[in-house]
Parts: C-alpha cells; structure tokens; sequence
C-alpha cells in the first residue's frame, strides 16, 4: 500500500477522505497482483460439483485478470439444459468461461437534511464496489465424437463439461489456465535446481570425455573414406558373387535387372549397360531387302552374299583305289549343326557408353546379361574381354554408337539335331586360305540301288580329330541321284577360315564306294571311319578324293538397299540385329539416311562422334548395307525372320526404383551415391529419393559432386533423415529437355550411416 489518509484531531473531515482510504486499499492490493503475480484471465479456487443431471455448481474462487482479482463469495449454479445435443448418440462440449464485471451494491442510510436542527431521513446511497465472476458457457458442435470448442487466448475457462441427450456425462477442470501458488512454484523450482545440478555434473563428465576424444580424432577415419570402402567391397561382393545376405551397404552397376524391381507400378526406366529412360515407343521389323531380284546379291535360302560364281578351290584326283563307305556297323548319330552368329549395331543420340567394364568379370563364362530373344531364340550378345575362354564374344561400346558381335562364325547357342544311321566315313583337310565353301564333289566307284547318302561338313579340334556334334553344312542325295564317277554335293555357302581343319563325312546304309588315293598329301589331312559315332580312326596311307568349290565373288564392294525403317512422331536410335559373316579383311557396314538428309551416313565407331543424324527426330530413314571384301571373300547377312531392325524413341521422364535392401542394422540416416553420366545442367534434372514401405522420402541435404576426369558425368550425393528402419529401397528420377540428349545412371550404391 502506497498511500494513507492522514487526519488531525480539530479536522473535519470530508467524505472524500473516506472514499481515499478504500481506493488506496485496492491500488495497493492491484499493484501487488499486476507486478509480482502478473496472471492474465486465470483462476484459482474453484471446484466443481454436479448438482443434478444438467446442473453444475461452481464453488467460491478468484479469477485473476492482468492487475485485477474478481471473486464470488456464493456458489455459482449452471444450468446446462439448453446445451444437451438433439440427435441419441451424438454428444458435445460446452467450455465454462470466466469473465469478470464490477457492480455497486446500495444500502440505506440516514441522510441528515437541517444542520441546526438535525433532522435526518432515510435515503439509499451507493455503498460497496464489487468485483465479482460471471460463468459464460461457449458450446462446442454436437456429433458422434465431439470436439471441445477453442477458446480464445482472452478467455479463461475454468473447465471442459462434457455431454449426452441425457445429462453431463463428465466434467474436467481446465489445468492449464489455473493460477499457480507459490509454494507450488517453488516444489517445482526445487525439482529443476537438482536436476541442474546433476546435469553440470553429467557435463563436467562430458567435457573431459570430449576432450579425450578430440586427442583421438586424427584416428577416426574420414567418412567418406568409409564410404569409398563400402562401395569397393559392394563391387567386390558382386563380382566374385558372394552369397546374398543383409549388409549396410548397397552397390549396383547398372548391367542386369536383378537388383531392380522392373515389376514395380511406378517403374519407368530400362536396364542396359546403366540405367535408362524407357522407351515412349519403339518399333520391331523384319529386315527385308528393298530389291530381292538385283544382279548385285545372290541368294542361298536366307543367306545372301554379292553375286558370285563356283570355282575350284582344291582337287583330290583319285588313283583307282576304293573304299566302300557302308561296311562297317550302323550306327546312329546325332550330328549338331551350329548356326551363323548374330551381330548387333546400334546408333543412337542416346546410346552413349557405360564406364561399367569391370562390372562384367562376375558374369564368367556367361557373355553378358544382356540378351535378345526373338521367336523362341534367345542369343546372347556381348562379353567381357577377348580372350579364348569367352568364346569369340567382345563388346565395343562408344558415345552414341554401340556395336556387338560375336566373332566365332558359327556358334552353339542356337543349334539343329540331325539323327541318322549309317556308317560313317570321312576325310579331314587342312584350309590354308580362307574360302567361302559352296560345293563338294565326291568321285564314285560303285553305288548301290538303294542307301541315301548324307554329307556333313565339320569342323576338327586342335588335335585335328572330326568333331561329329560340330557340323556347319549338310546335305544329302537319294540312291537314284548317284551315280559312278564324279558327284556334286551343292552347299549353302559356308565361311571356312584359314589356318583350321575341317572334315566331311558321310552317312549311309547304301552299298556305295568312294574313290581313293594313295599318299595322303593333297589334302594335308586325313581318311577316317567312325566304328561308335564318337570315335574317329584315322588311315595314315589313304586319302579320298575329292573336289572343294568356293564361291568367286564379281565385285569388291557391293551396296545393298534394305526396306526403310520407320517409327511414328521421330526416330532417336536404331539397332540391327542379324546373323551373317564378316571374315578379316572384309566389312560389313550400315548406312542410314534420315527423310531430310541428302547424305549416307554409315553407322561406324569412327562416325560416332557425329551426334546430329537423327536429331531431327525423322520418322522414316532410309537403310543399306555396303558389303566390301575381296574376289575371294565376302561378308554376309542371314535375311530370316530373326533378322530385324528395330527403331526407339526415349521418354522425357525416368524413374527407377530398387528392390529392397535389408541393412542388418537399424538407422535413421541413409546415404544415396548416384553416378550420371552425360549429364547437361541446363537440360536434365536429377531427384534422388527412398523408399521405406509406401512412404518417399526426400534427401535433407544433396551434394552434386562433378568428375575430374569426365566433364560430363557427376556424382550426387544424398543425405536422408528416416524414421528407424533396417530395410529401404533406391528411387531416382530425372527429366529431360529434350530426347535426343539423355542422361543415364552409371552406377549407385546406399549406405546405412
């Protein structure tokens, strides 16, 4: 209390000094509310006791509000009867709010009227200001599962009544806006103090330990030298194919499909040699030839070659010694006739390289993952190296072009039974140019009335032993069609190379006999019966005559025009595929010419560099294969229903997502390591992203890193913070400008951190 009334004995006082002594009082009690207790719109005091079913009864209390205290000194009866929901079952919140007001209470009092005489009257005068608490009810909506009603921040409820059709169902007091006593406050306050206490002292404890650890840092490894670790050994596991089983980290190469989940609604990408955007559409055809009557080509069934004509290659001339090819036991034997190898050229804006090499060592003997299949034919078309044990298989892969052939020319891949029963007679040569073989000529000595007689050329293993189950050639000629002396044997046209043996042999159960020689020199090779069908028995002093042809080709280079290849709304790459030949020292080579060009161009490696052929997204371009070799040698080209050429035009969008991979452990920070390669900023946008069950998550910080080495590849390094999890899958999108110009994902890997 700041002030007093201060009065004299002879003073007279007035009423005014009356009224100063109460307000003085008050302005003391408010200064000591408003400053050191400060509660705005709070109470204290109250309870609440249900009087009936839809009344509650709010005992005396205080509501503090800033510098001034309300009060009821009576009980405060509410009736909540308007307030109950209409509809059974449904039920509501009412919030009963405080709110002070100020009132005058008037009492009588004998009020003098003549000062001399003194005579009095009773009048009713203003007597006591009251500060007292009015009870506001604020309703909340009415339904199955109400909600309590917001009450403004200016308000101060005192307790939440909750209600049925039939009466309250219970009644909560408002903690929250409660005034907190002072020795309330200070129990509290008691707690935090030991709290703290323990607290400095844990910190003390931490601060030494910290300063222990900062000593120990230079130990610790960097983490991104982890990281570089965790991904050598994720390429390590793959390649030397490590048993699968959970571990923190994650590492794919892009080359097989294994590690992605293609099944998934939301994939939109393609796997080869990285990960790519998906076709928007693409087109397969039959490679046909444009002329099939032109004098420049001749054909032999489906293989077709430049025009050529038969002439000798090498001649055997018997010496009157014979031989009959049926007399030993019959056996039957099941010749494996190999097929031509296929080859694979590609062009395209977006068949650029994969720096993956490597990645290919887990595949061993395997070629590579990729393959084509086509009518019931799968074939197998890239390796890894170019050593023996491969089998003749190489991948050549440069920007914009990528080229794959096998290189054995007849391989094992796609093969024909043949079943026959007869003997078995034969005679091995030595090739010593290399020859396209077309015909054989056998001189007869006797030949029987009946006894087909079958012809198999085959190739010989290093030790120059018939390989029977390795033939490339046959035919076969009916009793009726033979006769004594010389015989023609016409062959589709086989590449022999030089420098191998190779064999023909005969099958038959016909009492026919074939001429011999003595000497065994001509041919450099060797006559031999097979007595099992397996076992090849040589004759060192006798060789049967012979004559091989070969074909003698009119031109050294001969252009071919194939049907146009065609793709609705624009062509971006174009692969063909085809079986066929192309010997050392000859090529076969693919020109295209888009719609708008005036100009062929030939798909090569040395024109890879040229990216703007199909550009233009041209929907029709022309094609032709341009044959160059020799007189003697020619490539060629398999023209059956599995030569195809095929025509693709790429998305503008990409998403690839993973399967999931168990950690082992649990985390809460994932790490995503994305490789681009032909990345272009002002053209392609990257998004790289988890899963974790049906929830995308979003990296909390990203980090694009570009190559020292390759200006056109990054590497995009991406933090997530996930609720705590042991498994989680890869997801990255991206986006281009334009479809000629793609980027792709070279390899990637995710840590638990």
């Amino acid at each position: 209390m700041l002030k007093t009334v201060e009065f004299t004995e002879a003073e007279v006082a007035e009423p005014s000094d009356f009224d100063a002594i109460s307000q003085y009082g008050r302005e003391g009690g408010e200064a000591i509310v408003g400053g050191a207790i400060a509660y705005a719109h709070h109470w204290a005091g109250y309870s609440i006791a249900q009087s009936s079913a839809v009344e509650v009864t709010l005992n005396p209390g205080y509501l503090f509000v800033a510098e001034k205290v309300h009060g009821n000194d009576v009980a405060i009866v509410v009736n909540l009867q308007t307030y109950l929901p209409l509809v059974t079952g449904d039920g509501r919140y009412v919030a009963l709010l405080l709110r002070g007001a100020e009132t005058t209470v008037t009492e009588s009092r004998e009020i003098e009227t003549d000062a001399d005489t003194g005579d009095t009257v009773m009048q009713t005068v203003p007597k006591t200001n009251v500060r007292r608490v009015e009870v506001v009810v604020q309703q909340g909506l009415s339904s199955p599962t109400p909600v309590k009603p917001t009450v403004a921040s200016t308000e101060c409820c005192v307790a939440y009544v909750e209600l049925s059709t039939t009466g309250i169902v219970a009644v909560e007091m408002e903690q929250s806006s409660r005034v907190k006593a002072l020795a309330e406050v200070e129990g509290r306050l008691t707690i935090v103090e030991n709290e703290m206490d323990a607290a400095v002292a844990r910190v003390s404890s931490i601060e030494t330990d910290i300063a222990n650890i900062a000593v120990r840092l230079n130990d610790i490894p960097n983490p991104v030298v982890v990281r570089q670790m965790q991904r050598d050994l994720a390429q390590i596991r793959r390649e030397i194919a490590m048993p699968d089983e959970a571990r923190a980290y994650w590492y794919d190469n892009g080359l097989l499909k294994d590690e992605w989940d293609t099944a998934n609604t939301s994939w939109l990408a393609r796997i080869r040699e990285g990960v790519r955007f998906a076709w928007a559409t693409q087109r397969d055809m039959q490679m046909a030839l444009l002329d099939a009557s032109s004098s420049a080509i001749r054909a032999s069934g489906t293989l077709i070659l430049p025009a050529w004509e038969e002439v000798a290659r090498l001649e055997v001339k018997g010496d009157g010694g014979s031989k009959n090819i049926s007399q030993l036991t019959h056996t039957v034997t099941t010749a494996i006739q190999k097929t031509l190898s296929r080859t694979v050229t590609e062009y395209g804006a977006t068949t650029t390289r994969c720096q993956n090499a490597a990645g290919w060592a887990f595949l061993g003997n395997m070629s590579v993952g990729q393959t084509f299949t086509k009518d019931g034919e799968t074939f197998v078309i890239t390796s890894i190296d170019t050593n023996n044990n491969n089998r003749g298989h190489y991948l050549y892969s440069f920007q914009n072009i990528t080229v794959r052939t096998v290189e054995e020319t007849y391989w094992e891949y796609v093969t024909e039974e043949v079943g026959v029963n007869g003997s078995i007679y034969g005679q091995t040569w030595l090739c010593a140019q290399p020859m396209v073989l077309t015909g054989l000529d056998l001189s007869f000595t006797r030949v029987g009335s009946d006894g087909e007689v079958h012809l198999f050329i085959c190739e010989c293993d290093s030790s120059g032993q018939p390989q029977l189950d390795s033939v490339i050639a046959s035919m076969s000629k009916a009793a009726n069609a033979l006769a004594t002396g010389w015989v023609k044997f016409d062959l589709t046209p086989t590449l022999l190379e030089s420098g191998k043996r190779y064999a023909w042999f005969t099958v038959t159960t016909g009492n026919h006999a074939l001429e011999t020689v003595a000497g065994n020199k001509y041919a450099q090779g060797t006559l031999f019966y097979c007595g099992d069908g397996a076992w090849a028995q040589g004759d060192a002093e006798t060789d049967f005559a012979m004559r091989l042809y070969g074909a003698k080709f009119s031109a050294t280079r001969t252009v071919v025009e194939m049907q146009s290849a065609t793709l609705e709304n624009g062509i971006t790459d174009m692969r063909f595929l085809h079986a066929g030949w192309a010997p050392g020292g000859t090529s076969l080579t693919w020109e295209i010419k888009p719609s708008d060009s005036d100009d062929w161009k030939p798909v090569t490696i040395d024109a890879a560099i040229d990216t703007t052929w199909l550009a233009g997204l041209p929907a029709l371009v022309q094609v032709r294969a341009v044959f160059a070799g020799t007189t003697d040698l020619q490539p060629a080209i398999v023209m059956d229903a599995n030569a195809r050429i095929m025509t693709f035009r790429p998305r503008g969008d990409m998403q690839a997502i993973s399967v999931e991979h168990d950690f082992g452990v649990s985390t809460m920070s994932i790490q995503l390591d994305t490789v681009i390669d032909q990345w272009n900023g002002g053209k392609h946008t990257a998004a790289p992203k988890l899963l974790i069950g049906g929830t995308v998550y979003t990296p909390a910080a990203t980090v694009v890193t570009p190559d020292l080495i390759n200006a056109k590849k990054r590497t995009i390094s991406a933090t997530f913070t996930v609720p705590s999890t042991t498994s989680a899958r890869a997801r990255f999108d991206m986006t281009s400008t334009e479809v000629t110009d793609l980027p792709f994902i070279d390899n990637i890997a995710m840590y638990a951190l």
